[in-house]
């Protein structure tokens, strides 16, 4: 998934099942799959990834995984501009490169 599913759908995080379904079902009959097959796609895969309650916490956790995961990043990349601790600062290096190299996979 690649783009915000909530956004595509055009809805809040916090909507029910049911909101979710009257916003899917308006975006399909605006945008038909006979006439705009791609943009068609886009919605039901956003649809098919938030269409229940579980579904979309997961979404909700990911995305504060995703921001949390950036967080220690960038404060991991702060510490190996530290000339204090050049160890650390290698084996810092070595568990991002190890979980970008994962997360590629």
């Amino acid at each position: 998934m690649t783009k915000d599913p909530f956004a595509t759908l055009g809805i809040d995080e916090d909507a029910d099942d049911e909101a979710v379904r009257q916003s899917y079902l308006a975006l399909v009959r605006r945008f038909s799959p006979d006439r705009e097959p791609e943009r068609f796609q886009e919605i039901r895969a956003a649809y098919e990834a938030i269409s229940n309650e579980r579904a979309r916490l997961e979404v909700k956790l990911l995305r504060a995984g995703t921001a949390a995961l950036t967080r220690l990043k960038l404060h991991c990349l702060e510490a190996i501009g530290s000339d204090r601790h050049p160890a650390r600062a290698a084996t810092v290096v070595g568990v991002i490169l190890d979980g970008l190299h994962s997360a590629e996979v």
